[in-house]
Formats: structure tokens, C-alpha cells, sequence
């Protein structure tokens, strides 16, 4: 359970990080950074929560799985809006971000105490 909270956590980074060297090098058209900055911030929250656990953090829970479902909701509307081509440049990262933010949102709240997170202290 906790590899697959990595690798979502990681697949919204890398994906956060490759859509804005696309937006940068291939100038998309109506492509603009503020959805890749949510997705990195949401990525940091994610890794946090992985890393210190819920007990060590006051909130994080309800932070995670709001940020979480926020921008699950955001490339929901995003994927309706513009078609959802996974062929279109920005198909294929919506794609990947909402799977992981779906996985990631599921996982937030069904990890709710960690008991790997007290034996870091």
C-alpha cells in the first residue's frame, strides 16, 4: 500500500515537472503554468504525509485529502472542457495527473494511522 502511495505521489510530481518543461519548450497553445504549479503542491503535501504520518502533523489528513480531491475535481472539469483526447498534448497528462489524484485522494484517507511513520521519530 505504501508503494502505491509513492508512486502516485511521484507520478504527480513527474508529471507536475514534464508538463512544465512542455508549456515551456513546445509554447502549447491555451497551455498556462498555474494547473502544473497545483499539481507540484499537491505532490509536496502528499510527500510530506508520507513522510512524517499523520500523528507528527496536526491537519495534514484533512489537507491532503482536500488538496487531493480539489485537483482531482479541477482535471475532471479540465478533461470535460477540452475534450480529453489522450492523443491532444494536454490529453495525456490529465490523464495521468487525475489517475494519480484519484489514487492518491483514496489513499489519504484510507492510511489513516502509518505504523511504520512512529518508529522515525
Amino acid at each position: 500500500m505504501r508503494c502505491l502511495d509513492y508512486i502516485c505521489a511521484w507520478a504527480i510530481l513527474l508529471t507536475a515537472v514534464s508538463f512544465m518543461l512542455a508549456i515551456e519548450i513546445m509554447h502549447l497553445r491555451g497551455a498556462i503554468l498555474d494547473i502544473p504549479f497545483l499539481w507540484l503542491l499537491v505532490a509536496m503535501l502528499n510527500f510530506l504525509r508520507l513522510r512524517n504520518g499523520y500523528e507528527r502533523v496536526p491537519g495534514l489528513m484533512v489537507t491532503c485529502v482536500g488538496a487531493n480531491f480539489v485537483a482531482l475535481t479541477l482535471e475532471i472539469a479540465r478533461w470535460k472542457l477540452f475534450g480529453g483526447g489522450i492523443l491532444k498534448a494536454w490529453g495525456l497528462y490529465t490523464f495521468v495527473a487525475a489517475v494519480a489524484f484519484l489514487g492518491e485522494t483514496v489513499l489519504s484517507i484510507v492510511r489513516k494511522n502509518d505504523p511504520g511513520s512512529a518508529a522515525r521519530l
